[in-house]
């Protein structure tokens, strides 16, 4: 009896060992990438949060810069007529410039810098930390899935499944330019990721089943702060584990259903609802509002419209919008002002003048045609509900799995604002495409276990494995150019060198 503990724990280390490896690889092709190949060296492309951390440290939470005094002296500074006086992408409120996005990597930015006593977190640094945390509990939540699954996929296909989710399109293309953009949209997808994972593991728990749940939960409110349009979708998806988890505890404590209801309620809205609550006095404390997060007072173009106008041009754009192919390496990649001109002639999509589609978009089925397996998702969703309707099985319908395919549901969904925006862009599209991958991942996996004839399982392995090969390369290829050419403008040595050996053509 000594040994089982040094037994578990051995059997443990043997099981996370190949995920460990795969975590290694895959950090290292994220430095790979976001240096451009120099591995030491990255080019830093801003240092917006790094600056609002060090106004947190200093006991504000404006930033450190001044406005110019010509700025302050106009008497409307937000006219377009005083762009050449703005400080572009701030918020100007009082005589003092302020962050418009969520404040959570700034926070974590300021805690670096307080405990390590580093000289400065630039926005590089967060995006890749958010990157890792994304692959980590995106890949835990994979394995974990695999394992309890009725019929268990094969190890090939589950190797597969993380490889699409660490290298498909748009995440190496957002680290070739790894920004304050980036920075926000990534913490914001790592902690929903986060907080999915957390959640699973909370439904599923026979001891601690509270803990992980307020993990979650915090998980959520940390996505909430740091991408600030995941606010409805994350306190929707606190709400709904919470509710799982009460249903679990009715279900096994019948005599008194009441027992533990408090804790889980406590459990799964505490923790996000704190960061909540902090995001608005922090808004009250800038602005003297507790709903504004500076939106209002932001110098850029303000043309940021929604309408039912924009929905063809946004769903064509992020969904099958193609990149430019050519004989010379990396072979595909997607220019500026380029989307109008990508419309096949057969294709009739009405753009309005007032869209703008000057940024790099490519359509998530294009390149991760891995994510087609996602119908196969949907569907096995809408039958497992029809099903335990027409059973009247509650407990076949409230299961975790079920959970997550209704999480995973709303975190796609919560992007839907997206489609009726008048600004196209590729980073907009890690919004949904990790969700997407998700779905994809585990629809995948029933697709392989549906055929009956080992032809069919055969026909349906190969499909799902050059679904996720050409998902693999096209975002590895992805990740050669960036929204301004990564690897041509930071190390042309290398990428002349690449071009020579890989290209076609001549």
């Amino acid at each position: 009896m000594t040994g089982a503990p040094s037994t578990t724990r051995g059997q443990r280390v043997r099981d996370l060992a190949p995920l460990v490896g795969l975590w290694l690889v895959v950090a290292a092709y994220y430095v790979f990438v976001i240096s451009a190949g120099h591995f030491t060296r990255w080019h830093v492309w801003s240092a917006f949060y790094d600056a609002q951390a060090e106004g947190i440290l200093h006991g504000h939470l404006y930033l450190p810069e001044a406005p110019s005094p010509a700025l302050m002296a106009l008497k409307n500074p937000y006219d377009l007529a005083n762009m050449p006086f703005w400080r572009w992408d701030h918020s100007y409120y009082q005589g003092h410039l302020y962050l418009y996005w969520g404040l959570v990597p700034a926070f974590i930015a300021a805690a670096i810098k307080a405990v390590f006593h580093t000289p400065g977190v630039p926005d590089n640094s967060l995006t890749f930390a958010f990157c890792i945390i994304r692959l980590v509990a995106g890949t835990l939540l994979i394995r974990d899935v695999a394992r309890s699954a009725a019929r268990r996929p094969p190890r090939w296909a589950v190797a597969l499944a993380m490889l699409v989710f660490a290298v498909a399109n748009p995440t190496p293309f957002i680290l070739a330019r790894a920004g304050v953009y980036e920075a926000a949209i990534m913490g914001g997808v790592a902690f929903t990721i986060a907080g999915l994972y957390l959640g699973y593991r909370a439904l599923g728990a026979r001891r601690a089943a509270t803990t992980w749940l307020a993990l979650a939960s915090l998980s959520f409110g940390l996505a909430g702060g740091s991408r600030l349009n995941l606010i409805p979708t994350i306190a929707a998806l606190a709400i709904l584990t919470g509710l799982w988890r009460a249903w679990q505890l009715r279900e096994r404590r019948a005599g008194d259903p009441r027992r533990g209801l408090l804790g889980v309620a406590a459990a799964a809205l505490v923790p996000a609802g704190t960061i909540g609550i902090a995001l608005l006095i922090c808004n009250h404390i800038r602005f003297g509002s507790w709903t504004e997060f500076g939106r209002s007072y932001v110098m850029t173009y303000p043309y940021f419209l929604a309408g039912p106008r924009f929905l063809l041009p946004d769903v064509y754009a992020y969904s099958i919008a193609p990149p430019r192919f050519t004989c010379w390496f990396p072979f595909l990649s997607s220019g500026w002002n380029t989307l109008r001109l990508s419309v096949p002639g057969w294709l009739s999509i009405p753009f309005s003048p007032d869209h703008h589609s000057a940024e790099p978009t490519i359509g998530l089925l294009t390149v991760a045609p891995f994510t087609v397996l996602a119908l196969v998702a949907g569907v096995v969703a809408a039958g497992r509900v029809r099903l335990a309707r027409a059973l009247a099985d509650a407990p076949r319908l409230m299961t975790r799995m079920n959970w997550l395919w209704v999480a995973l549901i709303l975190t796609v969904a919560g992007a839907a604002p997206f489609l009726i925006l008048n600004v196209t862009t590729m980073r907009y599209e890690h919004d949904f495409a990790s969700g997407v991958v998700l779905l994809a991942i585990f629809g995948g996996w029933r697709l392989l276990a549906a055929p009956s004839s080992a032809r069919g399982r055969r026909v349906m392995a190969w499909t799902y494995g050059l679904l996720a090969l050409a998902t693999i390369v096209a975002g590895v290829l992805l990740g050669f150019g960036g929204y301004f050419r990564h690897f041509e403008q930071h190390n042309p040595t290398l990428l002349r060198s690449l071009v020579a050996k890989l290209s076609v053509c001549r």
